[in-house]
C-alpha cells in the first residue's frame, strides 16, 4: 500500500521550527529516545524469529534496537531485523477504550519494501486473540536514510476487544520507525445513583418507598481530540440536558432526581443514553449506563389521629368553647375491614395510633349512648366531623413524605336537655304550691350558664309555666323577677311543691344537666304582692 501524504526528512536535517514532526497522543515512548539497557526502545515487546536458521549473519539476527540513525523527532530512531523469510515483531501496549476511534500517524523506512514489512494496530479479545488489524506497508526503501510520515485509516475498536496494540514487524532484513502519533476519539459514560443513608455513589443503592432517587450521570472525554455535541437523555428523570462539549481529559456531572419512589418501583434499572458525540474525524457510537435501585417498603412510622368533641352549636365544626369528650373508644382498623387497634379519648377528647404501615385505613368511633353524630364534611378538614352515622370514617390513606394524618375527627351532638317549670302566686307566703295557689302569669325568666352568662329569657304562661329546651350538657341557674311581686321563703318542704328562688336575688341554685339527669322540672318561684308604704 502507498504511503499517504509522505514528508521525507533527511536523517542528517532538522525538521524546520513551521513545520515540526507532529509525535505523541496516546503512544507511549513515541520518539523512541527511551531505550532499555540492551537498547530496545523502553516499552516494547519483541517476539523474534525462531529457530533462526544456521549460518544467519549477524546483520540478518533478529535484534530490536535503537540508533540514531534515520532520528525524525529527537536523536534515535527504533528498527528491528529479521533473517530473511522469517517474521519477528515488535508491540508497545496503548491505551485501550471500548468503541474508541484510533487515528495513527508513523514515520517508515524499510530495507526490502517488496516484502511488505509493516506497522499498525491490532486490536486483542479478552482471550488475547487478535480480532482486527489495521496496517500500512513501509514502502519506503531506506536508500536515502530519510523516514516517509504515513497515516493510516481510522480504526474503530471492535465491540469484543479489551487491548490494542501498535505493531512493527518485518519477514526480511530491517524496518526502521520513528515519530508514533497515536490519536484516541473516545469517552466513557458512567451512571449512578445516591445511597440515601450514607451519601456514596455506585451504580445500585437502596432506598425506601417514597423518597427520591438522587441519580448522577458522568461523562468523560478518554481521548485526546476535543468533543461537542454531546447530549444526555435519561426518560426516568424529569430533567433534561443541553448538549454540551468536553475537551481532551475532561468529564461533565450531570444530575436528576425521581420522586416519590413506590414498592413497585423496586429492581428498576435507571438507563441514561449518550448520543451525538463529535469528533474532528466523525461521530463517535452511542453509548448507555444503568445504575440500579431497590425499593423497601416504608417503615411502620405513619400515624393517624385527632379528636372528639362535643358539638354544642350542631354546626359539624369544632369551635374554640367546644370540649373534648373524654372515654370515646376508637377503633382502628385496615383496608380489609380488620382490626388494626383500640384506643379511647382522652380527657381532653384526644386520641391516636402510631407506627403504623403506610397504607388504607378506617377510623370507627363508638358513640356513647343518648348521643349522635354531627354532619358530615362541614367544613375544612381538620375543623370538622368525618364519621357517617354509623361512627366510620371513610377509608383514609396515609404515606408520602408526612406519614400523617391528624385530621379523623368525630362531633358528638349530646341529646337535649329541658328545665322548667312554674311560678305562682303564694298568698300564705309560705314557699310552698297550695291548693288553690294560682299560676303567676308574665314572670320574667332568665337562663344563665356556669359563667353566670345570660342563655335565654322568656316569660311565664298564662297558668305560670315555662320551660327551656334543647340545652346541651352543663350546669344552669334560672333567674326569677315579677313586678310588683316578691320572692317568698326558699326550700321549705320537697323540691317539687316549694319555692327555689332566693329572697334576695330571685335566682335558684346551679342545676346540672347531661347523662342520668336530662330534664328538671322542679325549678320553681313563689311569689308575694309587694305592699307599698
Amino acid at each position: 500500500m502507498a504511503a499517504i501524504a509522505a514528508a521525507v526528512v533527511p536523517a542528517s536535517a532538522s525538521v524546520a521550527e513551521d513545520a515540526p514532526p507532529v509525535c505523541g497522543g496516546l503512544a507511549a515512548n513515541p520518539s523512541v529516545e527511551l531505550a532499555a539497557r540492551n537498547g530496545a526502545p523502553d516499552g516494547y515487546v519483541f517476539a523474534p524469529a525462531a529457530p533462526v536458521p544456521p549460518g544467519t549473519p549477524a546483520a540478518k539476527v533478529p535484534k530490536l534496537l535503537t540508533a540514531p540513525d534515520f532520528a525524525v523527532d529527537g536523536q534515535r530512531a527504533a528498527f528491528l531485523q529479521t533473517p530473511d523469510g522469517k517474521t519477528s515483531t515488535a508491540y508497545q501496549t496503548e491505551r485501550f477504550v471500548p468503541g474508541g476511534v484510533y487515528t495513527l500517524s508513523v514515520w517508515t523506512a524499510a530495507r526490502a519494501p517488496r516484502y511488505e514489512p509493516a506497522t499498525g494496530l491490532r486490536f486483542y479479545d479478552a482471550t488475547g486473540t487478535q480480532i482486527q488489524e489495521t496496517k500500512l506497508v513501509a514502502d519506503h526503501y531506506e536508500g536515502d536514510g530519510t523516514l516517509v510520515r504515513q497515516e493510516f485509516p481510522a480504526a474503530t475498536a471492535p465491540a469484543k476487544a479489551t487491548a490494542v496494540k501498535f505493531f512493527a514487524t518485518s519477514t526480511l532484513d530491517r524496518l526502521h520507525w520513528d515519530c508514533l502519533d497515536l490519536q484516541l476519539a473516545a469517552y466513557s459514560v458512567k451512571k449512578e445513583v445516591q445511597n440515601p443513608a450514607t451519601g456514596a455513589w455506585a451504580s445500585f443503592a437502596t432506598v425506601t418507598a417514597g423518597e427520591t432517587a438522587h441519580y448522577r450521570i458522568t461523562v468523560t472525554n478518554e481521548g485526546t481530540q476535543d468533543l461537542t455535541g454531546i447530549t444526555v437523555q435519561d426518560p426516568w428523570c424529569a430533567t433534561s440536558f443541553a448538549p454540551f462539549p468536553l475537551a481532551p481529559g475532561a468529564n461533565r456531572q450531570l444530575t436528576c432526581d425521581h420522586p416519590d419512589l413506590t414498592v413497585a418501583d423496586n429492581g428498576h434499572v435507571n438507563t441514561a443514553k449518550v448520543t451525538g458525540v463529535h469528533h474532528p474525524g466523525g461521530t463517535l457510537g452511542d453509548k448507555t449506563a444503568s445504575a440500579t435501585i431497590t425499593v423497601l417498603p416504608p417503615p411502620a412510622i405513619a400515624k393517624i389521629g385527632d379528636f372528639v368533641w362535643a358539638d354544642r352549636n350542631r354546626d359539624g365544626l369544632q369551635d374554640p368553647d367546644e370540649p373534648g369528650v373524654a372515654g370515646v373508644k376508637v377503633t382502628l382498623k385496615d383496608g380489609a375491614g380488620g382490626t388494626v387497634g383500640t384506643t379511647a379519648t382522652d380527657d381532653k377528647g384526644k386520641y391516636g395510633f402510631e407506627k403504623l404501615k403506610d397504607g388504607t385505613y378506617q377510623v370507627c368511633f363508638a358513640v356513647p349512648a343518648d348521643f349522635t353524630v354531627t354532619r358530615r364534611d362541614a367544613g375544612s378538614e381538620d375543623r370538622d366531623s368525618d364519621a357517617g352515622p354509623d361512627g366510620c370514617t371513610a377509608p383514609r390513606t396515609v404515606g408520602g413524605p408526612s406519614h400523617e394524618d391528624f385530621a379523623a375527627d368525630l362531633g358528638l351532638l349530646s341529646p337535649t336537655n329541658r328545665i322548667g317549670d312554674f311560678a305562682w302566686a303564694d298568698t300564705n307566703g309560705d314557699g310552698r304550691q297550695d291548693a288553690g295557689e294560682p299560676g303567676l302569669a308574665g314572670v320574667k325568666v332568665v337562663l344563665k350558664d356556669a359563667s353566670g352568662k345570660e342563655v335565654s329569657s322568656l316569660v311565664t304562661g298564662p297558668d305560670g309555666s315555662y320551660a327551656f329546651d334543647g340545652l346541651e350538657d352543663g350546669t344552669y341557674q334560672v333567674c326569677f323577677t315579677a313586678d310588683g311581686h316578691h320572692p317568698t321563703a326558699k326550700d321549705t318542704g320537697d323540691d317539687t311543691g316549694d319555692s327555689d328562688a332566693d329572697p334576695a336575688s330571685g335566682c335558684a341554685d346551679p342545676r346540672p344537666l347531661g347523662p342520668g339527669k336530662r330534664e328538671d322540672r322542679t325549678v320553681d318561684a313563689g311569689f308575694a304582692a309587694t305592699v307599698r308604704a
